[in-house]
């Protein structure tokens, strides 16, 4: 392996995650990667961040042709090693790919699994990705519900979810709980695909004075959600809350609950784990199929009303299991490619073995 091997890294737009990893990923100095973003933020996701402006750029992308040629000229100014693209989809992963092969420059994709589809629009994604990944060396699948289909498409596929920097969750002290009063989080958009309506629902069909539900998170439900629990003062909305705040809103909670109808991972499940927390959820959610075990460090509900409120009702009849299955947690993630320090670790072994 050369000193100082270079990796490009183009996606869609900055996430505390990704900049995460890309901060780990540059504590190697026999590395360096730097991340051609996009755009700089999306609705819903107002995060506020100070970016290292040599590993990270903005784009502001709009589909010119002075757009494309920006990105020409940071690719061979640069002059990467390897190339990593989050999404097939992206735009200027075509252009990438070309100039990849141009140069005899290594390509992995780094994807979720992608929305179920049907008929015709099946056969025609199914048609793209196959040729498109024909192109590349290989695939970092996030989880193992996306390795089971990209799997099908290409010969190296590597499970390789998200990541993030934990430490700040895994300082969180926990203790057992009795009668005391039990708070369950949400935190995640606002939006139907979350699941949101149905959590708050279930929630409020349980008589319990001693129970609590706070709501991390905006979206177009925002409006919905305050008329549902305007005479509920045991549900609370906290609105969108920036990253280095989010560990003092989970240490005043004692189960995570996040029953989205889909995710094709869900970090807001690591952040659960790694702060000894239970986690209720449905297996819609890519990190929950990795990570939790139905009564075993977690509950696994079906999307519907009752089964969220069986969740509910599980831990609170079972106190003492919300410590037990915390402490699962915080263990499975810090060892596991959730914690960015192992992520980045995989990831130069996958760069070695290439």
């Amino acid at each position: 392996m050369n000193q100082n091997f270079k990796i490009l890294f183009l996606s869609n737009i900055p996430t505390p995650y990704q900049l995460d990893f890309i901060k780990e990923a540059n504590k190697n100095h026999n590395y360096e990667m730097r991340a051609y973003f996009l755009w700089g933020r999306e609705k819903n996701r107002d995060w506020l961040f100070k970016k290292d402006q040599e590993s990270v750029y903005i784009a502001n992308f709009s589909y010119h042709l002075k757009d494309y040629l920006n990105f020409y000229k940071f690719f061979i100014n640069f002059s990467p090693n390897l190339v990593l693209i989050g999404g097939y989809r992206l735009p200027l992963s075509m252009l990438a790919i070309i100039l990849s092969k141009i140069k005899h420059i290594k390509i992995l994709f780094w994807l979720e699994r992608p929305f179920e589809s049907r008929g015709l629009k099946k056969f025609f994604k199914k048609f793209y990705i196959k040729n498109k990944f024909r192109l590349v060396n290989g695939i970092l699948a996030i989880g193992i519900l996306a390795v089971d289909i990209y799997k099908n498409f290409h010969k190296k596929v590597f499970n390789f979810p998200y990541s993030l920097n934990l430490d700040e969750f895994y300082k969180i002290s926990r203790s057992e709980k009795s009668n005391k009063e039990i708070n369950f989080l949400f935190s995640g958009q606002l939006i139907e695909r979350k699941n949101i309506v149905n959590l708050v629902k279930a929630f409020q069909q349980i008589e319990d004075k001693k129970i609590r539900l706070n709501i991390i998170g905006t979206g177009e439900l925002k409006e919905q959600i305050e008329k549902l629990i305007e005479r509920d003062p045991r549900v609370k909305l906290l609105g969108f809350i920036q990253p280095n705040d989010l560990p003092a809103v989970y240490t005043q909670n004692d189960v995570f609950i996040f029953p989205s109808k889909y995710d094709g991972w869900g970090i807001v499940v690591n952040e659960a784990m790694a702060s000894a927390m239970p986690v209720i959820a449905t297996e819609k959610v890519g990190s929950v199929k990795e990570f939790i075990k139905h009564k075993e460090n977690g509950f696994i509900c079906d999307i519907d009303v009752e089964s969220i409120k069986e969740g509910i009702i599980y831990y609170l009849e079972n106190k003492s299991l919300i410590y037990q299955h915390g402490q699962k947690n915080r263990k499975l993630i810090s060892e596991s490619l959730g914690d960015v320090k192992n992520a980045v670790d995989y990831l130069i072994e996958i760069i070695k073995n290439l």
